[in-house]
């Protein structure tokens, strides 16, 4: 069935079940003795003050005067007024149902001048006699009301007592708008729902979750969205063969290439045992740019194996500051060449379950990165900070230079494969892949790596995991402690 007939088919019975809940409330709360009362006030005297005046024009101006006034007020649709004389007939010589046959017998038997109601059939006789002393009886027949009009009349022009809406009128409002408003919810939902998944689904292929598909509730409906569903189902279909494609491409011709460059290096050892020495500088040059390609190739190569995911094998439980802690070591070494420190401050024990080589190296090109960007003579600030929900909970790593940091408009291509920077140029080595495989590493682990430019200057770089659920919950400790490894003069400080 189709997208728009289905709503049609909804609104339609919503307004069925309204009509229908606004009768039954009617029906419930209806009662007929009281309205036979109320009609029989209101419309008894009304027609006593016709009778007299309908027998009056019709001995004074005739039977043509009368037609037009009886005309005047039974213009409303169901209305019917007779007028009989004493001997039964109709003045019109109009043909009168039983009732009001029945009706006008029973009142020109009755001595007197009396009025009869018949409140079932909605009829009220009146016996009039003119001037001249002629008997007349005025019938009016009036239509009977339907249960719906009824309820129309009921709803929105309630009886008001002192200006104010009944207590009946007021409940009866509020069911019929609550029912109402029932399904109009339940139709919104019916028709956003499959819409809201296949955003979620385009949002999941987005973050590169390829095996993302739409689940047959969506595609079992029959309509447009069904549609949609399938043809969205046929992109990611094709967009994961090409994306899987593409990284088996990669990881093959990396593999490939790796036993070439082990024989061009050592063809190159074997070059310099008997090379001329005007050749020594361009025998360098090759070592360098192989040396350069062999690095392309690894980070290629660590691409693949991050992207095929952990292996259940190597995912162990362990602390991730521990990790921060080597990798800060580490790198503070290599900045006293620019005389540089690193300082480490923030949480103890955070334990998170992966695999502890991808994440150290993970790690590792974000603080690398850190240090050749930051100013000369300042710090590489790494924080550690760990955030307890009850049974779950994150460890997250900052990393912040003191660099010139980047243009806002590229922060979002930092991540991206093969990008590098507006100071490539000052960085040869650079490959464009260190944080496309920091963001992977994360994001295989259940964590987000994300990145924007410090207040005051400098460039920050945000890693988060999710804690183990079985870690114990420990207390975060904000401190900076020296460290006291002289001999090295290592200006590494760790929390």
């Amino acid at each position: 069935m189709r997208l728009h007939i289905k709503v049609f088919l909804w609104f339609w019975l919503g307004v069925v079940v309204v009509s229908g809940t606004l009768i039954g409330l009617t029906e419930l709360t209806h009662s007929r003795a009281q309205d036979d009362r109320l009609w029989r006030e209101k419309y008894g005297p009304r027609v006593d003050l016709w009778a007299r005046q309908e027998t009056h024009i019709l001995r004074t101006k005739g039977s043509t005067a009368l037609e037009e006034y009886v005309g005047s007020f039974q213009a409303d649709p169901g209305v019917l007024n007779y007028m009989f004389d004493a001997a039964g007939r109709e003045v019109f010589d109009r043909q009168a149902s039983q009732p009001v046959l029945k009706m006008v017998d029973s009142l020109t038997q009755s001595p007197g001048w009396t009025q009869g109601v018949d409140a079932e059939e909605r009829i009220i006789a009146e016996r009039a006699i003119d001037a001249n002393g002629n008997p007349y009886v005025v019938v009016v027949d009036f239509p009977a009301p339907s249960v719906l009009s009824s309820s129309l009349v009921d709803l929105f022009d309630a009886d008001f007592s002192d200006g104010r809406p009944t207590q009946a009128s007021v409940l009866r409002l509020a069911a019929v708008v609550g029912v109402a408003g029932i399904f109009c919810f339940v139709l919104a939902r019916h028709i956003a729902a499959p819409i809201d998944r296949l955003r979620s689904a385009t949002r999941k292929i987005a973050s590169e979750q390829l095996e993302t598909r739409i689940d047959r509730d969506v595609l079992n409906r029959g309509d447009e969205l069904a549609d949609l569903g399938r043809d969205f189902n046929g992109m990611a279909d094709r967009i994961e063969r090409l994306v899987t494609a593409q990284r088996h491409l990669l990881a093959d011709v990396s593999h490939a290439l790796r036993s070439p460059l082990a024989r061009l290096n050592v063809a190159l050892g074997l070059a310099r045992r008997n090379s001329a020495p005007g050749v020594t500088e361009h025998l360098d040059r090759i070592e360098l740019e192989t040396e350069r390609l062999n690095t392309l190739i690894g980070q290629l190569l660590t691409m693949a194996r991050v992207d095929s995911g952990v292996e259940p094998e190597r995912r162990t439980v362990f602390d991730l500051a521990a990790i921060v802690d080597e990798v800060a070591m580490d790198a503070d070494y290599e900045a006293r060449d620019r005389r540089c420190v690193v300082e480490v401050t923030g949480a103890r024990q955070c334990m998170v379950s992966g695999a502890p080589d991808m994440i150290r190296g993970a790690i590792e090109n974000v603080v690398r990165n850190a240090v050749r960007h930051t100013a000369e003579g300042t710090r590489v600030e790494i924080s550690i900070e760990r955030y307890d929900h009850g049974r779950s909970g994150t460890a997250s790593v900052t990393v912040r230079d003191h660099g010139a940091g980047v243009p806002e408009k590229i922060l979002p291509s930092l991540f991206v494969p093969f990008y590098r920077g507006p100071h490539a140029d000052n960085n040869q080595n650079g490959t464009g892949l260190g944080l496309a495989i920091t963001r992977r590493v994360f994001e295989v682990h259940g964590g987000t790596a994300t990145a924007a430019n410090a207040e005051g200057g400098g460039f920050v770089v945000s890693l988060e995991l999710p804690l183990h659920p079985q870690a114990g919950v420990g207390q975060s400790q904000a401190a900076t402690r020296p460290t006291t490894d002289e001999e090295h003069g290592n200006a590494f400080t760790a929390a």
